[in-house]
């Protein structure tokens, strides 16, 4: 019997020493995670067995489970541990893992893009934070709810919680915090058309990059490179040129494309178009592709096309060769070696074929949009035309009307009225207001049925008129209002586009001059146009005829 009590005690202590060395283990890789270190906490996750083990140390199993799935991006495919991990915690009042948990789920709700919910997970996990001495998981809670506050339209919050983990980074001398954190809130500011201290706070963001891990520094100077993309593309050049340093990706390679292509280097943005192309990323190359096969297409470059038909073919040729000569080895013992290449030899000529076919295809495409852009144009200029036909004979007509009133003014003034002609002429100005009221109908019939681009240009241009800002225009919202107003004063418009310049006269810098034209002042100029002082003056050299 005594025996029996030694082994059942021994036992105990035995469960105890394991569960103590278990509880050690997840503790060390909870640290590794807190240092960033998410390969090698990784590793020692991977070597634990879920097995056996108490409530605490299944919540901390739990948990770590998820957020080493978020950190390494790649998230379980459910909550259910996560869940688990929360009623654990919220049962024994542990709030420091609960908030982490309760962030964790936030971020959950957020990849799934449901922000209304995502928010009020974190608002909880801040909640339970703020009486939690973790700079670590304040910084990031507040990090999270500046973002999900942006993708919500909410600017206002997003300033106020960027600011809020600069606070906390700035009281924790962290510098890499610090960076991330003047990168956001001079992104919160723009969304606000606070440009001056959006430009600000990029300014001060750039010393910091060297602080950004190596891994995250090409999309760090990316992001500064975009800022500057519109209002200063040299130095945006110089961002994104940065950033290729420490990593090639699609995305900066197309916009730096965009931006030499605007300054008309179009050979140039040919050929960074085909290295974005051909670099591997996750990123959507598709409008990429289309400036390709455009560019080509355009300059009759069919030599190219095929280039390109020669490059794609003998890589899917690669991948076929190795696919048939695995194959082959795999089969050798069961199938003969000539029925393997001749099934291999049959499935690469199809597998070309439908290259072949889907590049045509494409081809067909691209050749159907182009012609169909360009009957646009050609249609979208004579209703253009017609439309400047219909306002120079309005205001020609107001023009009479206002000569005819001044006539009959001088007649009711003079001593000797002659009614007959003031009836004859006031039956005139009714002939007059009734033509150009027929006139603008026709006006509002062209634009309503003919040419809804045209009617948004003039949507736009009334908005523009009352002063209205473009902060959220696109490129082509801006197209649409420099089209109407070449409906209106086709000569004014002409005039501006032919005069030689110091750069290239792109669409923005189109817009700026009609601004001019149409009386705003420079004040007037940069509410409407979102510019710092610095910003107009650039925009104002790079106009300046030569």
């Amino acid at each position: 019997m005594k025996k029996l009590i030694y082994l059942f005690v021994g036992l105990i202590l035995l469960m105890a020493c394991n569960s103590s060395g278990l509880t050690e283990r997840l503790n060390q890789i909870d640290s590794l995670v807190v240092k960033d270190q998410y390969d090698s906490a990784y590793a020692l996750f991977n070597e634990i067995k879920a097995t056996s083990m108490c409530d605490e140390d299944q919540a901390h199993y739990n948990l770590l489970a998820s957020q080493l799935g978020f950190v390494r991006n790649k998230p379980l495919p459910s909550d259910s541990l996560l869940d688990l991990a929360i009623a654990y915690y919220n049962k024994v009042g542990n709030n420091h893992k609960l908030s982490d948990a309760y962030y964790y789920k936030s971020i959950r709700e957020r990849s799934n893009q449901n922000y209304p919910q995502a928010i009020l997970f974190c608002k909880e996990s801040e909640r339970l934070a703020n009486n939690i001495n973790d700079a670590r998981l304040q910084f990031k809670i507040a990090e999270n709810l500046s973002q999900l506050n942006a993708l919500c339209d909410n600017y206002q919050l997003q300033l106020q919680y960027a600011q809020k983990a600069l606070s906390i980074a700035q009281k924790e001398h962290n510098n890499n915090w610090i960076a991330y954190s003047y990168s956001k809130i001079s992104y919160a500011f723009a969304y606000l058309d606070m440009y001056d201290s959006s430009y600000y706070y990029i300014e001060k963001s750039v010393p910091y990059y060297q602080y950004i891990d190596d891994s995250d520094k090409a999309g760090y100077l990316a992001n500064i490179g975009l800022f500057y993309k519109d209002i200063n593309p040299e130095k945006a050049k110089e961002y994104l040129e940065m950033a290729l340093s420490y990593g090639e990706e699609p995305g900066i390679y197309e916009h730096l494309a965009d931006i030499y292509f605007s300054e008309g280097k179009e050979n140039e943005a040919y050929m960074l178009w085909k290295k974005a192309f051909q670099t591997k990323g996750r990123y959507e190359k598709s409008n990429i592709l289309y400036s390709i096969l455009s560019y080509d297409i355009e300059r009759g470059r069919l030599d190219e096309v095929c280039k390109n038909i020669d490059q794609v073919i003998a890589i899917k040729d690669s991948m076929l060769y190795q696919l048939r000569n695995d194959t082959i080895k795999d089969l050798q013992m069961s199938f003969d070696h000539e029925v393997a290449m001749h099934e291999a030899d049959r499935t690469l000529l199809k597998a070309q074929w439908i290259i072949l076919g889907l590049i045509s295809l494409l081809l067909l495409l691209s050749y159907y949009t182009f012609s169909r852009k360009k009957k646009e144009a050609t249609l979208q200029k004579d209703h253009q035309m017609q439309l400047l036909a219909y306002t120079t004979e309005i205001n020609k007509l107001k023009e009479n009307r206002e000569r005819t009133l001044a006539q009959i003014a001088q007649l009711k003034a003079g001593k000797d009225k002659d009614d007959e002609k003031i009836r004859l002429l006031e039956e005139d100005i009714r002939n007059a207001e009734e033509e150009i009221q027929t006139l603008n109908t026709d006006i509002k019939d062209l634009l309503d049925d003919l040419s809804p681009k045209l009617k948004q240009g003039r949507m736009l241009y009334d908005q523009i008129c009352e002063g209205a800002p473009i902060v959220g225009w696109t490129v082509k919202e801006e197209e649409l209002f420099n089209n109407y107003f070449a409906s209106i004063n086709y000569k004014t418009y002409d005039r501006l586009r032919k005069v030689k310049r110091a750069s290239r006269l792109s669409t923005h810098n189109l817009f700026y001059l009609i601004l001019k034209e149409i009386g705003k002042t420079d004040d007037e100029i940069r509410n409407i146009m979102g510019l710092s002082p610095e910003g107009l003056r650039s925009i104002r050299s790079r106009t300046k005829p030569v």
